[in-house]
């Protein structure tokens, strides 16, 4: 018995939608594999970030902390003997890394310390004591 047109249109129509149903079950599989790679990937980036700035690389940002008056008294006393230490200038860079404080606590503790004179402008900034 021959199939009519009818039946001939519903068979490739379900052969048809068994084929798609396959196709979008491996594409499905292929872009999970891929995403997974790649959060491999972007983790191990995250790592290597966090590694060389000591910064979380989600955006989060770091708590800032206040310093109270005594510690940003005591932070003046040990940049002003940073500097003076320093008999041919010193840069804010270098300030801040001997001193292990926040660059903007540094900086207010340099506007705050007596003795102090700088040469040069912007990044280029040296300071000394007089």
């Amino acid at each position: 018995m021959s199939l009519s047109a009818l039946d001939k249109i519903k068979e490739l129509k379900e052969k048809t939608a068994k084929d798609i149903a396959a196709l979008t079950a491996e594409g499905v599989s292929e872009l999970t594999k891929k995403i997974s790679e790649t959060k491999t990937i972007l983790a191990d980036y995250q790592r290597q970030y966090e590694e060389l700035t000591g910064k979380p690389a989600t955006g989060a940002k770091v708590a800032r902390v206040r310093l109270s008056a005594e510690e940003s008294a005591a932070l003046v006393v040990k940049v002003e003997g940073i500097i003076k230490g320093a008999h041919n200038g010193i840069s804010m860079g270098d300030i801040v890394e001997t001193a292990d404080a926040s660059i903007s606590a540094v900086r207010k503790a340099v506007k705050s310390a007596k003795g102090i004179k700088t040469a040069g402008s912007k990044a280029t900034t040296m300071y000394f004591a007089k």
